[in-house]
């Protein structure tokens, strides 16, 4: 089906560029500079703004938000973007945050993800092709997930950390340095 459907009260930008057979939910907004692959679907109340860029076939779960400002306190509201390519799911409450401007502008997703429930994705974060965030992942800003990783649940990800290739983190693992007990 290549026809493009969007509900009554979802508030789509008239500049957004939605390629056919998009479908946006009730209660969704979907900013001027936000573009939309073929056959992306958009459940209802989600919110996708700034410069997002998206492939064919993305699904976005009812919550999630994408493209609102990073939150990096030397974010100055340039022209940063999030780039995500094809056949992604966004589940309820996920969050994606565009790159910062001394991080390299660009938050970058590849194909064939999975973000679980409340996953966070800060800025500047590049993710690879094929990875799975389970619930309430949490990557803080300019952390680098390479091809084919799974996340455990409640795992939050320590800025500047790559996690590479096949990576397995089991769930309620911490990163980053742990204070000895008293």
């Amino acid at each position: 089906m290549n026809e493009t459907r969007i509900h009554p009260t979802a508030c789509v930008d008239p500049k957004a560029r939605l390629e056919p057979g998009v479908t946006v939910g009730a209660h969704t907004t979907i900013g001027p500079e936000v573009e939309l692959g073929a056959a992306c679907v958009v459940h209802n109340n989600v919110s996708i703004h700034g410069r997002t860029r998206c492939g064919a076939r993305n699904v976005f779960f009812p919550g999630a938000v994408i493209g609102e400002s990073p939150q990096d306190l030397k974010y100055r509201g340039g022209p940063t973007c999030i780039e995500i390519g094809d056949d992604n799911a966004f589940r309820e409450h996920v969050t994606v945050h565009p790159g910062t401007e001394i991080g390299g502008g660009v938050t970058r997703i590849g194909s064939h993800n999975r973000f679980l429930v409340g996953a966070h994705i800060g800025h500047d974060v590049q993710i690879g092709d094929g990875c799975i965030l389970s619930n309430y992942v949490q990557l803080a800003g300019h952390v680098q997930v390479c091809d084919r990783v799974t996340i455990g649940g409640i795992v939050g990800i320590h800025n500047f950390t790559t996690i590479g290739t096949l990576a397995y983190i089991g769930g309620l693992t911490a990163s980053g340095r742990m204070s000895p007990r008293s």
